[in-house]
Parts: C-alpha cells; sequence; structure tokens
C-alpha cells in the first residue's frame, strides 16, 4: 500500500512529540468538577435502575467476539504500534448509544464502538500489566466540545439532557431533522452539539466509527477509523431504523444480523500533516482528506454469534472497561478531551464496579467472553 502520486508523503507527516500537547493550566480542576459532576448522573441512574450504568455508554447494542488482522503490505509509515508488525488478534467490541442514560433505541443520538484488542505486547500508556489495546470510536468524524474548558461549560446542558424523557427526546429528533433539512439549501448547519441528535436513526452496524480525538501513532499522529468493508455492512449504510419497531430496535437488529451473518470492517488511520490545521486540542476541527486521506492498516472480522446472550450482556456491560487510555504507549491519546476521559472513564468504571459487586477484570484470552 502506497501513497498516491498526488497525496502526501512520508515527510509530510507530522512527528510525534509531546510539545505537541498545550495543557491549561486551570484543566486538571476543571476536569475535577466534571468528574463529579458525571458521579451524579451515575447516582441518579442507579436510583432509577437500581443498578449501576456507565456514566457515557450506558447502553449497550451488543457484545461482539471478533479477529483484527493487521495488513501486511503496510508502508513504513503506517507500520506503527499495534499495526507495526503483521498479525491477527483476538478481539472483544461493545456496540453502545453515548447516551449515559438507558433510552429507547428510537431517541437518536451518537453510536459507539469500542474495541479491546488481545494479547497486545509493548511499553504501556499507563502504568498497569495488561496486555489489551482499546480503541473508542463514535460515528462522528470529530467531538462537539473542542477542549475541557468547553466541555465544563456546557455540563448544564447536558444534565438537563440526560433529565429529558424519551418522548420529548423524539419530538424534538423530528423537529430538528426538520430544521436540518430546511438549513441545507441556504448552506446554514446547526450547532454541532444540537445537529447530533437531528441525524437520521441509522442502522449501527453500517455506520463509520472514528476517535474522533486525535492519539499517537508511533512516530507520528492519526486519528483512527473503522469503516464497514463487506458487502453484509456496506449494504446497510443509511438504511434507517423505522420508527415504532420498539424500545430495542438496534438492539434486535444487531442480533437478527449476526444470527447469519458476519461482517467484516476496515482500521484506518489518517496522519496528521499540519497541526495548525489539524489540531491536537480542539477536537471540533474536521482533518481535512484533501491534506491526508483515511489510509488502512488492518481489517476487523466478526462471525455470525449469539451477541446478546444473558452472560455475554452482563460480562459486556457490568464486568468489561473500555478506556482509550488502556493501550500501548505509541498510541497514547492525545488533546484536552483525552485527558479529560483518563479520569472521567476511570472514576466511571471504579462506581459501577463498586455499586455492582463485580470485580473489574481485564481479559487475557477470548475464551473469557461466555456465549
Amino acid at each position: 500500500m502506497t501513497d498516491s502520486a498526488e497525496g502526501p508523503t512520508q515527510s509530510k507527516y507530522v512527528a510525534y512529540s509531546d510539545e505537541l500537547e498545550s495543557i491549561p493550566p486551570d484543566e486538571d480542576e476543571l476536569i475535577d468538577d466534571i468528574v463529579k459532576a458525571l458521579r451524579e448522573n451515575n447516582e441518579r441512574s442507579f436510583r432509577r435502575h437500581q443498578h449501576a450504568t456507565r456514566d457515557a455508554h450506558a447502553k449497550s447494542h451488543g457484545i461482539l467476539r471478533g479477529e483484527l488482522t493487521v495488513d501486511s503490505d503496510l508502508p513504513e509509515h503506517l507500520r506503527q504500534g499495534l499495526f507495526a508488525t503483521p498479525a491477527t488478534y483476538p478481539v472483544i467490541a461493545r456496540l453502545s448509544v453515548t447516551a449515559g442514560v438507558i433510552r429507547s433505541d428510537q431517541v437518536h443520538g451518537v453510536r459507539a464502538m469500542a474495541i479491546k484488542v488481545l494479547g497486545v505486547s509493548g511499553p504501556r500508556a499507563q502504568k498497569d500489566d495488561h496486555r489489551s489495546q482499546d480503541f473508542i470510536m463514535v460515528d462522528s468524524s470529530t467531538f462537539p466540545f473542542a477542549n475541557v474548558r468547553k466541555y465544563a461549560e456546557n455540563m448544564g446542558f447536558a444534565s438537563r439532557l440526560a433529565k429529558t424523557p424519551d418522548p420529548v427526546l423524539k419530538a424534538t429528533n423530528i423537529v430538528l431533522r426538520g430544521i436540518a433539512v430546511a438549513l441545507k439549501p441556504f448552506r446554514l448547519k446547526l450547532p454541532e452539539r444540537v445537529a447530533l441528535f437531528a441525524r437520521p436513526n441509522n442502522h449501527v452496524l453500517g455506520e463509520t466509527y472514528h476517535s474522533a480525538a486525535p492519539l499517537r501513532y508511533g512516530d507520528y499522529v492519526a486519528k483512527i477509523s473503522v469503516a464497514p468493508l463487506s458487502e453484509s455492512v456496506t449494504n446497510l449504510r443509511g438504511k434507517r431504523i423505522a420508527r415504532g419497531t420498539g424500545y430495542d430496535a438496534l438492539t434486535k437488529a444487531v442480533a437478527d444480523f449476526f444470527e447469519k451473518n458476519s461482517a467484516e470492517y476496515e482500521v484506518r488511520a489518517q496522519l496528521c500533516t499540519d497541526p495548525a490545521v489539524m489540531p491536537i486540542e480542539d477536537a471540533t476541527k474536521e482533518w481535512p482528506e484533501i491534506l491526508s486521506p483515511h489510509q488502512r492498516v488492518a481489517k476487523l472480522t466478526f462471525p455470525a454469534q449469539k451477541v446478546n446472550s444473558p452472560a455475554r450482556r452482563v460480562y459486556g456491560d457490568d464486568t468489561l472497561s473500555f478506556n482509550s487510555w488502556n493501550g500501548l504507549a505509541a498510541h497514547r491519546p492525545l488533546g484536552g478531551i483525552n485527558r479529560l476521559k483518563i479520569k472521567v472513564y476511570n472514576a466511571s468504571s471504579e462506581y459501577r464496579h463498586w455499586m455492582n459487586n463485580v470485580e473489574p477484570t481485564e481479559p487475557t484470552d477470548i475464551s473469557e467472553l461466555p456465549d
């Protein structure tokens, strides 16, 4: 695999350096305030369900067993970190909605795919003895808030959203969708945090998922994405989930698909070529593909399977944790939104496991995933 004659060359890729990050002096204090606010969401959810859930990605649509196969013909600039050597790794993936509240699948929102690659060796991003690499991705190429301060300023909006009943959100989705369509001829858009809820409610298996915020890619810096590859899932691109198909419509759609079908996705890296245009500290900025296209580095394969058995759901929702900081130093998350995540995800995981009286474990073998 090589770049096109008109595409970026290896010399144009930005070399990784600690200096690429710029940490505001009040960031730690802001993060602590956010962690406290999200704990209140955890506690409110526990009172409602008498069971602790994640403060984001609360509802899963399926827990998948699969494999990640690193491509064997990668050029040097793509042979980095996990992708440095051709290999096949077992994978556990969790499909979810990013909301911290369990809602009807008829409510539009941001969907997510979390991937845990097992049997990964190398220096770690955190001081742990794990041998896994997590990637947490959403079906949006950007994050709605640029940095920790902007996230903190919008905590009130997030809190009100968490308390909004499903019927109100469903109606709001329909109205926002109509407004978004009406604005298109004028080349106008809704604000990003609102536009996320105006998107059509599509089948989760046909979506493309993005890291949204950047991470280290060995000697370079990149965003990671996962896109449908096999016909079985490319056929689901843009397929709407019909209104009135039930509270768990997406969950059922995923389960029904994997009863008889397999799925393949390609894993891609988009390397940074200009930090002024492809910033590290502003997660709202789209990285232009004209400056750096997505380049395939591996393939994800999920065979037919039962993705929502009771034992598997309990394992995926209560026992497992996914954290973008659980991984290799070669893929250390970058930027303020990722610095926020390390504390937020750890605090959420600790609360969830403690309240549910479940011992947190990091899997070392795919056999630990129940059928």
